[in-house]
């Protein structure tokens, strides 16, 4: 019997339908070890709770599978009639549970899922168009096949040969590691580059040969160099074809930039980003509204995760927008970029040394150390299916700050600066890392350190020392919590420089309750130093400009804006 356009549509709408939730929990895998924590996961690591997300996607295919069957060989008996019913009553209830998991944990992530689910459900529509296209007898359909072959041909050979013109499509920045300085851009198709520093030519290279298969770029400059000629040329040549013994490059394009050097004469300015979780607009507005800047901080987990390589180069959207790739910037790596598929180039990206994200730095009469403690929990947490080996990388860092403390060599500078995105001097209720924790905080107590700064908490905060007892546990400011006598089973270790927690994501203040998606509303932290004088200055900044009033969350003090502070030496003489 021929179906009706109605029973048609009735059909492929279940299809569809089916399709819709199948993809977008296929999406949702970002989120699927959330989901198996909201079922107690923390504390069972058994096989349902564990794959209860996987199982859930067999189950959304096999009903996506049913769907095609009985949209393609259709029963008109009772029983298809029903089935038909049945599928439709499960996609509603797979539509409802899709909505939930978004609303009470994948909110955060949409920027993560909605692109996924897009690019697969684009894809699928595509070969439905194309496959209908191939089978169907219509007249008019013989010139849309054409197109859609001449727009397959003309896509693949774009690909294929690489016609695609070349440009710089994110701005230099100017990583700050060890004595050198890394600068970084990114171009829109394969390149060769170099950069030009008075004459001289840098190049992007790998072991004596240009690289030329990349659209991100890294040339290492020795700082002095750009220091004195404040200033400095980006070229890019596009590679068409780089073959054995010839091949073709495309137009050569350059790009200009003024460079400053840190001057500590006069004093230092500098800002300080952590937990910007893709506040772009936010963060930048943050910084830029202090006006001048000598150097830029950028804390970690400016991204939820680095799945895709603009994840990777958001620290570069960033610095940019901010620097224009005129002063330096100094990055630490967070825990959020240590996820996602990417995440093993990240260094590529970025300031680092030998593939790892721990280093010091110098800059002018500034020495500073770059911590990256990993993950936020143990090696052994089941969220990372036995892919973390932190532990070993902390002990290197500790060797490397024994290093510091037998060489002595921060003591030729005026300023030491410890960066961390996990505080260092701040144990959690789980108590992770306690151990490195206390080890680093010793080593650093011998190094002299003027100042630290962490993210990470999503909270602002100042740690004196001295003020609140080590290794006890903590009690709540009451003009923080809102309650008197409540506890944080944490506590703080036995530090003797002063450090404070940096940034808060899609808020204007200390106790506002994060807006996610807020990409508007950032809070960093504006640092002054007057070496003459011995003092810092720090005081949070949000992204209308406004210095914000801020409490010690451990401390029961008064809430205020501006925090001053001896350098290390004038405390302790």
């Amino acid at each position: 019997m021929e179906l009706s356009n109605k029973q048609k549509w009735f059909r492929f709408s279940i299809l569809f339908h089916s399709l819709l939730c199948f993809l977008f929990w296929l999406a949702l895998r970002v989120n699927y070890a959330g989901i198996s924590k909201q079922l107690g996961a923390d504390t069972n690591q058994s096989f349902l709770i564990l794959y209860l997300p996987v199982l859930f996607l067999f189950y959304m295919g096999l009903v996506l599978l049913i769907s095609a069957l009985q949209f393609f060989f259709p029963l008109n008996n009772r029983f298809g009639k029903a089935l038909r019913i049945v599928l439709l009553l499960l996609n509603i209830v797979n539509t409802i549970l899709n909505a939930i998991i978004v609303i009470y944990g994948a909110y955060d992530y949409l920027y993560f899922i909605l692109p996924k689910f897009i690019n697969t459900l684009a894809f699928s529509i595509l070969m439905m168009v194309f496959s209908w296209l191939m089978f169907t007898e219509k007249k008019w359909a013989r010139v849309l096949k054409v197109f859609l072959i001449l727009m397959i041909v003309l896509s693949a050979s774009i690909i294929a040969f690489r016609l695609k013109g070349n440009r710089i499509t994110t701005g230099a920045v100017v990583y700050a590691v060890e004595d050198e300085y890394q600068i970084v851009f990114t171009t829109s198709n394969d390149a060769i580059v170099w950069v030009n520093v008075d004459g001289q030519d840098y190049y992007d290279l790998y072991a004596g040969s240009m690289r030329s298969k990349d659209h991100i770029h890294k040339v290492v400059v020795p700082q002095a160099v750009l220091d004195k000629a404040k200033g400095y040329t980006v070229y890019v040549q596009q590679m068409i074809y780089r073959g054995p013994f010839g091949g073709f490059k495309g137009k050569l394009i350059s790009q200009q930039y003024q460079f400053k050097p840190v001057d500590t004469t006069d004093g230092i300015s500098y800002f300080a980003l952590s937990d910007v979780h893709h506040c772009l607009e936010g963060a930048s507005n943050a910084a830029k509204s202090v006006g001048e800047l000598d150097f830029l901080i950028l804390l970690g987990n400016l991204v939820g995760m680095v799945e895709y390589p603009g994840n990777a180069n958001f620290a570069n959207v960033l610095a940019y927008e901010i620097t224009k790739g005129e002063i330096p910037v100094i990055y630490v790596r967070g825990n959020h970029e240590i996820k996602g598929k990417e995440a093993e180039d990240l260094y590529r990206y970025v300031g680092s040394k030998n593939q790892n994200f721990y280093y010091t730095f110098t800059l002018a009469d500034i020495y500073g150390i770059v911590l990256d403690i990993g993950e936020d929990h143990d090696d052994d947490w089941w969220e990372y299916y036995d892919t973390s080996r932190f532990q070993s990388y902390r002990d290197e860092q500790a060797k490397m700050l024994k290093e510091i403390i037998s060489s002595q060599e921060n003591k030729e500078y005026s300023y030491t600066l410890a960066l961390c995105h996990i505080p260092i001097t701040f144990v959690n209720r789980r108590h992770n890392h306690e151990y490195s924790k206390a080890e680093w905080t010793q080593l650093l107590n011998e190094i002299g350190v003027d100042l630290a700064l962490y993210g990470h908490q999503h909270d602002l905060c100042q740690f004196v020392p001295g003020l609140v007892e080590a290794n006890k546990q903590l009690t709540y400011n009451p003009n923080y919590s809102g309650k008197e006598n409540a506890t944080y089973d944490g506590y703080l270790t036995d530090f003797n420089f002063y450090g404070f927690l940096v940034g808060r994501p899609f808020v204007l203040d200390q106790l506002s309750k994060d807006k996610p998606l807020a990409l508007d509303r950032y809070v960093g932290m504006h640092l002054t130093v007057d070496l003459k004088k011995g003092t810092q200055k720090a005081r949070y900044v949000n992204s209308n400009g406004e210095t914000v009033l801020v409490c010690n969350l451990y401390y029961p003090d008064e809430p205020q804006k501006v925090f001053e502070m001896p350098l290390f030496a004038q405390k302790n003489e």
